[in-house]
């Protein structure tokens, strides 16, 4: 019989089996996954250069239907480059998940407060964990889909053929399908009593049926965000935009989409309002494009944004091809007001098998500090399939290594009575 089994060998579960035996090597731990092969998610996170995580650790970065603050003081990352001598950290008490990674043999540097590996390889990542769980003896059962897991006589049975004192779900969420994820971990929390939180796709490009959408396909500029819902605006960010055939993408859109399906559901009228030039006042504007009364409207707007812009904006306003100093007052605002107010109509998001990130899951609030069920004694969840997402910049494996961190100690410490 095993201590503790594991099932999902993703990032969640990958740290949580090594935290487990780094904290007692006589712990038989066990890791299951469906997959032929650790960390298939992983591999292709940050572009395959696997954002690990982000030196501002702000709670506000995270999102939760629960009171995530909690957990405020594990996701605090300290300064890493404070220790630059110390690459193999002694794992003091005061620990958190990077000292893990360099423990483990990946070394980490700082890129704009992201952190990734040095390697700058999400593959260099998962061969890490590999041989440290090998050198550290965790089984691991490949190819093996838990259908079912229950609890009997205070152990629990997985698929009727391992019995285990503790399970572990790290199962992930529901998107990239492709990679396993495909939400099984809910199901197995259902049928142990925990209520789900409606799940949707996040960190996604928005649909739009912006009439000249494909003419500014390929598009990017760096601008401010906003979205609104029935006209409010509920949040802002800045970063650069990408536009494709029917769409509109980039970090900072992925950012403002977590809630969007859940609005386009209800029926609420999501739009983005994009300032294409945020860094300069109608006055300014006004005085440049006036200061080029001979050019057409399109060519005095290519000064400042994207050729292809200019002139959809011109198209849109009927005012293609007409010289600034034939417009009226009228014509020269409404230029002014789409420089700053530039409307896209939101119809859709990606699903879930384009979303980097599912919204929803487990009800945090079933689960105690340490992230083990209040229903069932010895289940814990982490990662993922927990009802915790984060923004893009490194947030999200952030969140699936600390929860792994928390569960592996308390596992740890129960384990020892």
């Amino acid at each position: 019989m095993y201590d503790v089994a594991i099932i999902g060998a993703g990032a969640s579960g990958l740290m949580c089996a090594c935290v487990l035996k780094i904290k007692n090597h006589k712990l038989k731990v066990l890791l299951l996954e469906k997959n032929d092969k650790i960390g298939k998610k992983l591999l292709i996170t940050g572009n395959g250069r696997c954002n690990l995580g982000n030196l501002n650790t702000n709670i506000s970065n995270y999102n939760s239907s629960s009171d995530i603050n909690r957990f405020k003081k594990y996701l605090d990352i300290k300064e890493f480059l404070d220790s630059k001598d110390d690459v193999i950290p002694s794992l003091l008490d005061n620990e958190n998940y990077i000292e893990y990674l360099k423990y483990i043999g990946i070394i980490i540097k700082e890129d704009e407060k992201r952190l990734y590996p040095y390697s700058n390889q999400a593959i260099c990542v998962c061969k890490a964990f590999e041989r440290y769980l090998n050198y550290l003896n965790v089984d691991i059962k490949y190819n093996y889909d838990v259908t079912s897991a229950i609890k009997k006589d205070n152990n629990f049975i997985i698929n009727n053929d391992i019995k285990v004192r503790q399970v572990v779900i790290a199962t992930g969420g529901k998107t990239y399908p492709k990679t396993g994820s495909t939400g099984a971990g809910y199901e197995i929390l259902r049928k142990f009593g925990h209520n789900i939180k409606t799940l949707y796709p996040s960190l996604t490009y928005l649909k739009t049926d912006y009439k000249y959408i494909k003419d500014i396909a390929g598009v990017r500029f760096d601008c401010l965000v906003s979205l609104s819902v029935d006209k409010t605006i509920k949040e802002t960010e800045d970063g650069q935009v990408q536009f494709t055939k029917d769409s509109v993408s980039g970090i900072c859109v992925f950012d403002l989409s977590r809630n969007v399906k859940k609005y386009i559901d209800e029926k609420k009228k999501v739009s983005l309002i994009i300032n294409l030039v945020p860094n300069y006042s109608v006055y300014q504007l006004e005085k440049y494009i006036k200061s080029f009364k001979e050019y057409k409207i399109e060519d005095a707007l290519s000064g400042i944004i994207n050729n292809k812009l200019a002139c959809v904006i011109a198209k849109q306003l009927k005012i293609h091809g007409k010289l600034v100093k034939q417009m009226k007052k009228s014509e020269i605002d409404h230029v002014l007001f789409t420089l700053h107010n530039m409307y896209f109509n939101i119809t859709q998001t990606g699903d879930f098998n384009h979303a980097q990130i599912t919204n929803g899951g487990a009800n945090l609030d079933e689960f105690t500090d340490k992230l083990e069920s209040k229903i069932c004694k010895g289940l814990y969840a982490i990662g993922e399939v927990l009802d915790v997402d984060g923004k893009c910049g490194g947030y999200n494996l952030s969140w699936a290594f600390t929860s792994a961190l928390i569960a592996g100690d308390e596992i740890v410490k129960m384990s020892s009575k």
